[in-house]
């Protein structure tokens, strides 16, 4: 902090191009009571002394404005001065002092402040506010995270469903022959894999999949109504045949044709054939629909819990 000259009257020159006037050296003088409340933390007054008591800050070399301040003692008033110039000068003193005093105190409090405000952490209020927030935004997302989640495999195991089948009918068309895409049902998992070397078993060589844990195989019952299926099929197409839950062969020819009935014959009448996933015991999970056409063409289907269905691809 800086020290203040002990003398009645003290004057000095503010040097060219600093912040008070800008237009060269003047002669500055200070009031001993204005930059004492400044010191103080008090808003600065005129001086109101009859002899005009002066003394200046002095200077400290780390401050740019005080730099240029130089001290000159004297025990005399400006008597030699004329009034208007005196004024001004006294006006001009105070300005200065009272700008740097504001400014000074203003740093010293702000950095006091900070480091008051870093070195005692986090009071117990705050942490339990924060806590109560962080607890609240959880329940408040949780939820919809989890059903979004439920809602990604579902529709992720629609997605490889259709995609063993329509994979199947490629191969038989690559191949120029039949090949069957087997559904084998074991409890509550379902193993879906193209049977290529037509042998009736899985190989790990195999294309296959694993259908279990949150979505299942459900049967007709368990379903919305399929009344935008049948009406987006057209009344000329056979009729729905639902495949699900359990076990069946999926057979296509080397055109990409559906074949119906056990291999190798192939002797059932032709069917809109029907998969559907879901889970009855996630109220809100919906369901998925894999149509397979007699043509071969694989479409996905879904659902809310009340339906109607709407066609995915």
């Amino acid at each position: 902090m800086a020290s203040f000259a002990e003398r009645d009257c003290t004057t000095g020159w503010l040097g060219p191009g600093t912040f008070a006037s800008g237009r060269g050296d003047l002669r500055v003088t200070f009031c001993q009571s204005v930059l004492r409340k400044v010191r103080n933390g008090k808003k600065p007054r005129g001086c109101s002394f009859r002899k005009k008591q002066r003394f200046v800050l002095l200077s400290r070399p780390t401050s740019p404005v005080e730099s240029r301040l130089t001290i000159e003692g004297h025990h005399s008033g400006c008597g030699t001065r004329n009034r208007e110039n005196g004024k001004r000068q006294r006006q001009l003193g105070a300005g200065n002092a009272s700008l740097y005093g504001a400014t000074t105190l203003g740093t010293r409090i702000f950095k006091h402040a900070a480091k008051r405000r870093s070195a005692r952490g986090f009071s117990l209020v705050e942490l339990l506010v924060s806590v109560i927030i962080l607890v609240i935004l959880a329940a408040i997302s949780v939820p919809t995270l989890l059903q979004a989640y439920r809602s990604y495999q579902l529709s992720d195991a629609a997605s490889k469903l259709s995609g063993m089948m329509k994979t199947t009918r490629f191969s038989a068309i690559r191949k120029n022959t039949w090949i069957v895409c087997y559904v084998q049902q074991n409890g509550t998992s379902w193993t879906v894999w193209a049977d290529l070397d037509k042998d009736g078993n899985v190989e790990t060589t195999e294309p296959q999949i694993l259908i279990t844990g949150l979505v299942q195989m459900l049967d007709a019952g368990s379903v919305p109504p399929p009344d935008a299926i049948v009406t987006a099929v057209g009344p000329a197409s056979p009729a729905l045949n639902v495949l699900s839950p359990g076990s069946v062969p999926v057979g296509f020819d080397q055109r990409g044709a559906r074949l119906f009935g056990a291999p190798p014959n192939f002797g059932g009448p032709p069917t809109v054939d029907v998969f559907y996933l879901g889970n009855t015991s996630i109220d809100d999970l919906g369901f998925r629909a894999i149509v397979l056409m007699p043509s071969g063409t694989v479409q996905v289907w879904r659902a809310g819990v009340g339906g109607p269905w709407t066609r995915v691809s």
